[in-house]
């Protein structure tokens, strides 16, 4: 019975190892022992921590930037000084700190070619960025007129915007493979 499923494996094995389009699912093979995830992981969260270390400082010119494209965002949609202004911010960039995780993903990712942790970055600071914009100005109407529509898109954006750094990095280290 074993036998059987041996070599059932070995003739299934055989037969999508040609080359063309059945060939590229089994291209992507990773060799990779629990050591060496072990280590990335160890890796990816020291360089989190060192990362959000320095997010405390930085982060803060970060909401400033955020707010200053969302505010002019924010008067061409006819929200007023006053309203735009009762929003406080304060702190508000310990909130928007999924820059860390991309920046630690780039970098302790193993075997992974320079060009392509610059490609990553410069992919993923823009994308999260523009996603941290609309996120803060789909709060005006979810806030000031009650607005369904605008709740879900903040919403949406606040599980994207966790999510989004994970799923750059994971299109950038697939890409690798192909």
């Amino acid at each position: 019975m074993r036998g059987e499923t041996t070599e059932k494996r070995e003739a299934n094995s055989s037969e999508s190892g040609g080359e063309g389009e059945e060939g590229k699912e089994s291209r992507l093979k990773l060799n990779v022992s629990s050591r060496q995830i072990i280590i990335f992981l160890i890796e990816f969260m020291s360089v989190s921590v060192v990362f959000l270390c320095i997010w405390y400082y930085i982060g803060e010119f970060y909401q400033c930037v955020i707010f200053f494209f969302a505010k002019n965002i924010l008067i061409a949609m006819g929200y007023t000084q006053l309203q735009i202004s009762a929003v406080r911010l304060s702190h508000a960039y310990l909130v928007n700190f999924n820059l860390v995780p991309l920046f630690a993903l780039a970098i302790a990712t193993p075997k992974m070619p320079l060009k392509s942790r610059i490609e990553m970055l410069a992919v993923g600071i823009p994308l999260i960025f523009l996603l941290h914009v609309f996120d803060l100005v789909a709060h005006f109407p979810m806030y000031f007129y009650g607005s369904e529509i605008a709740k879900l898109v903040v919403y949406s954006i606040g599980v994207g915007n966790v999510a989004m750094p994970f799923v750059i990095w994971f299109v950038f280290f697939v890409k690798k493979f192909y």
